[in-house]
């Protein structure tokens, strides 16, 4: 197992997780934190190539190219064969353990932190990864997420080389008996968010209570709501909150929720302005989950 302490934080995406690896760089002395550092964005365009360049820094030639294109360094994968039922626990967690025991061992820092989606399908998984760590799961308003990735248009919309090659998001039609299996080729791109939204969360949220180390979190408690500071610190201390690490000088939280994060354009509109069609979608598939995530319409 991995012993280092470590914090990982994890979501569905569209939920400040590139805050978090920033935040924790620079309030815990001495820290190793990456944000998807088994993720490339895209390909072939100016703007990515010094991100790119610095993934394959932080992970190495052999992870972030060779592993990568043979589809044996990413997480998500993971996650989503559990999603299938295609891996037991303990296979997926000599996977983790593959993938991120040489990567977490050869950094210098006293404290690993990971931001990373890849993890939403293996929070039950961890107990037999990191020894010692926290995990924090972030869920974000359905209507909120669905609208930022109908803007992002990377899920269920890639094309070209980046089809052929990246991650290719889990579909009902690998779920015999899931409502949207037999239709899912013929329903449009908003529908299959909606389901991912649903599918993927619901999991994640069931596994929770099945590692003590974990916790969940609300995006609108952390940078909406008026107690958001103290919703964030909340989350900042149960996150060094083990061995290790507990009695080290953490800095402070102030001013950092005023800082601008990623932003998707607002081309698809919010959900007061969606169609009749798209709201009624929408509750049919997110609606049971919405309420049990404490979300009203």
């Amino acid at each position: 197992m991995i012993k280092r302490p470590s914090i990982i934080v994890t979501s569905l995406g569209r939920t400040g997780t590139k805050f978090f690896s920033v935040l924790f760089k620079d309030i815990i002395p001495h820290c190793d934190s990456f944000h998807e550092p088994d993720i490339v964005q895209t390909f072939g365009t100016q703007d990515h190539i010094s991100p790119f360049i610095q993934r394959v820094k932080d992970a190495g030639v052999y992870n972030m190219v060779f592993l990568k294109l043979l589809g044996k360094w990413s997480l998500i994968s993971i996650s989503d064969a559990r999603l299938r039922g295609e891996l037991s626990k303990q296979q997926a967690a000599n996977e983790v353990l593959r993938q991120r025991a040489g990567f977490v061992n050869s950094k210098t820092g006293s404290v690993y932190v990971e931001t990373n989606a890849g993890y939403y399908g293996l929070i039950d998984v961890l107990n037999g990864v990191y020894e010692n760590h926290r995990l924090v799961f972030i869920v974000r308003d359905g209507r909120e997420w669905v609208s930022s990735e109908m803007n992002v248009k990377e899920l269920y919309a890639k094309k070209g080389l980046r089809k052929l090659l990246s991650h290719k998001m889990p579909a009902a039609a690998q779920f015999p008996g899931d409502p949207l299996s037999t239709s899912w080729q013929t329903i449009s791109r908003f529908e299959k968010l909606c389901w991912a939204w649903a599918k993927l969360n619901e999991y994640a949220l069931s596994t929770i209570s099945k590692n003590p180390q974990a916790r969940l979190f609300h995006f609108e408690e952390i940078f909406r709501a008026e107690t958001r500071y103290q919703t964030l610190n909340e989350l900042v201390s149960f996150a060094t909150s083990m061995p290790g690490i507990e009695h080290q000088l953490i800095g402070s939280t102030v001013g950092r929720l005023e800082q601008k994060i990623h932003q998707s354009s607002n081309e698809f509109p919010a959900w007061e302005k969606w169609s009749v069609d798209q709201k009624r979608h929408f509750e049919k598939i997110c609606g049971p989950l919405m309420e049990k995530a404490g979300y009203t319409f």
